[in-house]
């Protein structure tokens, strides 16, 4: 007799008004995992920008994840979606992201207004996730961006990186390794590279030296 599958989650709950829009959308990422059954989650910004083919808006995957496995491939994982089976990653792939735990994935692509975002779910084991909690998930996140859209872009620029994050963004200006910023600030290499992954992330940039000028041009550094 097949074991019955755990319901999802009853109800997953709106960002709340009272909290900063960054941990509203968190929140939600962490909400909409529990309902999945997913242990990591990526949302992307998949609208096209000139030199910038998708920038990750929120995740919980670990630095050299996305480090090793690359943006380009993560993207194009998420943006096949969920209905076609022909559409799982190549051997060669599913290997490189089981290493890091992402043995099943889900992208759920999203839309707000005129943007177009998608959404990684992943686990750390096959059959894990709950397919009829996608259409949720794609409502709910599609919601939340559209009513946070203003509020992310009006957030203060002062506020937007914590100033260990500006520390490692201003050192590694400087043409130092995240070895030598570590070194410098104090830290593991591995809390620098933490910090300028958190810091990639907020500013919407692909790679260091993107976020280091974007950080350069809005006088946070």
């Amino acid at each position: 007799m097949t074991a019955a599958v755990p319901a999802p989650a009853a109800t997953l709950t709106l960002p709340s008004a009272t909290l900063g829009a960054r941990r509203d959308l968190v929140e939600l990422m962490r909400q909409i995992c529990g309902d999945m059954r997913a242990d990591r989650y990526m949302l992307i910004d998949l609208t096209a920008r000139a030199g910038e083919k998708a920038r990750i808006v929120t995740s919980n995957w670990i630095f050299d994840a996305i480090d090793l496995i690359g943006l380009d491939l993560i993207v194009r994982i998420a943006r096949r979606g969920t209905a076609d089976k022909q559409s799982a990653p190549t051997p060669s792939e599913a290997e490189l992201l089981a290493d890091y735990g992402h043995v099943e994935l889900v992208g759920i692509p999203l839309r707000a207004g005129s943007k177009r975002y998608a959404l990684l779910l992943s686990a750390e084991t096959q059959n894990r996730l709950l397919a009829r909690a996608v259409a949720k998930a794609e409502l709910l996140c599609s919601y939340a961006l559209s009513t946070l859209s203003a509020k992310l872009a009006d957030e203060p620029q002062a506020d937007l990186l914590s100033d260990r994050e500006r520390e490692c963004l201003f050192w590694v200006a400087e043409g130092k390794t995240s070895e030598e910023v570590g070194v410098i600030l104090g830290l593991s290499a591995s809390t620098a590279n933490s910090h300028l992954t958190s810091a990639m992330q907020k500013l919407g940039a692909r790679n260091r030296a993107l976020a280091v000028a974007t950080a350069i041009r809005q006088g946070l550094i």
